[in-house]
């Protein structure tokens, strides 16, 4: 067993010596609250915009009927005829974009 001097209660007594007592410090002012207040929310004029813009949103229909119409009966018909390079040019258009975002 070894004993030495320099304990942890040694040195512990040096840093509580440089501690002041809290309670002699003075205290703050108690400040009470005013009974008269309301709690208040404001909604910025951007969160209004995505509101509005969320709602249009959802007011749209997933399929527009006007456009795949026509679409179908061309198909059921055997009129739908589309050329390849159109293809290929809207498959480089997106890929570009995916990249590119």
């Amino acid at each position: 067993m070894n004993i030495s001097n320099t304990s942890s209660l040694h040195d512990l007594a040096g840093l509580l010596s440089g501690l002041q007592d809290v309670t002699k410090t003075a205290k703050a002012p108690k400040v009470e609250p005013k009974q008269d207040t309301k709690d208040e929310v404001r909604i910025s004029t951007r969160a209004k915009q995505f509101q509005k813009a969320y709602e249009l949103v959802a007011q749209t229909p997933d399929v527009r009927p006007e456009k795949v119409t026509p679409l179908q009966d061309a198909i059921k018909t055997g009129t739908y005829n589309v050329r390849g390079e159109q293809v290929a040019n809207k498959l480089i258009a997106n890929t570009i974009l995916d990249t590119i975002l």
